[in-house]
């Protein structure tokens, strides 16, 4: 990172000084001053410091989780050279953006951060703002959840707006990533709705009560196996349909074409 790097010659500066003023005169501790104070505005500025500098010279994902988009991701797989690019700078960018946070587990394991950030970007791949910047934190849990909004419920994903928390449960989170023709993606469903409250102004098409036989025949979940999965009772039809679209295209455009021509318009994705 750009800021540890300009830590060293104002660390340097002060050990400097420090051993003059023990070996030649204690007046040269007064010209740690200037470096000390140089060194507190590089912390105080860190991750300004960081952000500018990844945004003109952008990561590159580790080989393991290159690895894993590159072997569990088909919306990955099927992309452009250029776009594939875009997408894996943009997930380690999202990674060092925002604040993973553990709840009930002692760390949030790399997979963990990547199977989050490619559901972001996957969601944001089309449109300019990717880190939908109201929410920094990401909070992960071993198993679903309650929460103040849903006290009463054990659920599995969960965003709030009054924090900037997006808060999943890994054990739903990992398998709807990895084997989603059996679980349902969370990630998607939860960063769909995020985009959607960040982006009021991009047209979403209307779905509602009537569209669920058709919902189910694209993904072959029951309506009560979606809710059972999330954990909720009110469940959001379009960002649902949102998933459904990126986790099965090509039923989606044969069961829903209407709306798979919206859906493909408002996440400005290749038709």
């Amino acid at each position: 990172m750009l800021s540890k790097i300009l830590y060293i010659p104002f660390a340097l500066g002060v050990a400097t000084f420090v051993l003059m003023g023990v070996n030649v005169d204690s007046h040269y501790y007064n010209y740690t001053v200037p470096f000390v104070l140089g060194m507190a505005v590089i912390y105080i500025l860190s991750p300004q410091i960081d952000w500018w500098w990844y945004q003109r010279h952008p990561p590159e994902l580790p080989a393991g989780l290159r690895h894993l988009i590159n072997t569990q991701l088909p919306f990955y797989q099927n992309l452009p050279v250029a776009d594939k690019t875009r997408f894996r700078q943009r997930m380690a960018m999202y990674m060092h953006a925002n604040e993973f946070k553990p709840q009930g587990m002692e760390t949030v394991a790399d997979d963990l951060k990547a199977v989050v950030a490619a559901s972001a970007v996957q969601i944001t791949l089309g449109h300019e703002d990717y880190l939908m910047g109201k929410f920094e934190h990401i909070i992960i849990y071993p198993h679903p959840f309650p929460s103040p909004q849903f006290p009463d419920q054990w659920h599995a994903s969960e965003f709030y707006e009054e924090d900037g928390v997006i808060m999943f449960s890994a054990e739903q989170l990992m398998p709807g990533f990895m084997q989603p023709h059996r679980f349902f993606n969370i990630g998607l469903y939860e960063y769909a709705r995020v985009f959607r409250h960040c982006h009021p102004e991009v047209a979403f098409p209307n779905i509602g009560e009537e569209h669920w036989p058709a919902l189910e025949r694209i993904s072959g979940f029951p309506k009560e196996k979606n809710i059972n999965y999330i954990g909720l009772r009110e469940i959001d039809l379009t960002a649902l349909a949102v998933s459904h679209f990126f986790m099965f295209p090509e039923r989606f455009r044969e069961h829903l074409p209407a709306v798979y021509e919206a859906l493909t318009k408002a996440l400005n994705q290749r038709p």
